[in-house]
């Protein structure tokens, strides 16, 4: 098997683990967490939100192609690949936003905790979580410290982007997939293939 064939049964898996409340919603089941992700009309988040979304999913993506060139080395790929790429991107950005940011700090809030822990766990939990991806990598582990902090960041701005918003979710899907659009699947590409260069 190609590492393009592991990487893209890793991605379509986690893809439709994501997807399943998106689809329950769609359905017509009601998931509070899922309810107005901040798009509706009337709901939108302060324009201040919106610009910090795109300055900090702009410079993500700056920081990750400079510390990952085989990323920026495929940007003008058009392929299903990426296609599946951008279907995880859409999924992950949505499901990921609800879970690290609505779950884990509204719940803090509701138990007391002030929001500059909601930010810190939130944050650190965003950057624990997609340290797993690193486990992809063939026996190249020096990669995971790195992961973690710089998605401890990104997961910490995007906290930050919550509280600014309001508690509007849409500022932070806006980043977290636009993010996504453009590394993804490549990121999980050079886990699984050890590419970190071009």
């Amino acid at each position: 098997m190609t590492d393009r064939s592991k990487t893209a049964w890793v991605l379509g898996g986690a893809t439709l683990t994501m997807f399943s409340p998106l689809a329950m919603v769609l359905a017509g089941y009601r998931i509070p967490m899922f309810q107005n992700l901040g798009f509706a009309r009337g709901t939108m988040a302060p324009p201040l939100a919106w610009i910090l979304a795109t300055i900090v999913g702009i410079a993500y993506v700056l920081y990750t192609m400079r510390a990952i060139p085989f990323i920026a080395s495929m940007q003008r790929e058009v392929s299903l690949f990426k296609l599946l790429g951008v279907l995880s991107a859409v999924v992950g950005g949505i499901v990921e936003e609800v879970f690290f940011r609505r779950w884990i700090m509204d719940m803090l809030m509701s138990r007391g905790f002030a929001s500059i822990i909601q930010v810190g766990v939130s944050g650190v939990a965003f950057g624990l979580a997609h340290a797993s991806w690193t486990l992809l990598a063939k026996r190249d582990f020096k990669a995971t410290l790195p992961a973690i902090m710089s998605t401890s960041i990104l997961g910490i701005s995007l906290a930050i982007i919550y509280l600014a918003g309001g508690r509007n979710l849409g500022p932070c899907i806006f980043a977290h997939v636009l993010i996504n659009i453009v590394i993804e699947p490549w990121l999980m590409l050079s886990a699984v293939s050890g590419k970190w260069r071009t």
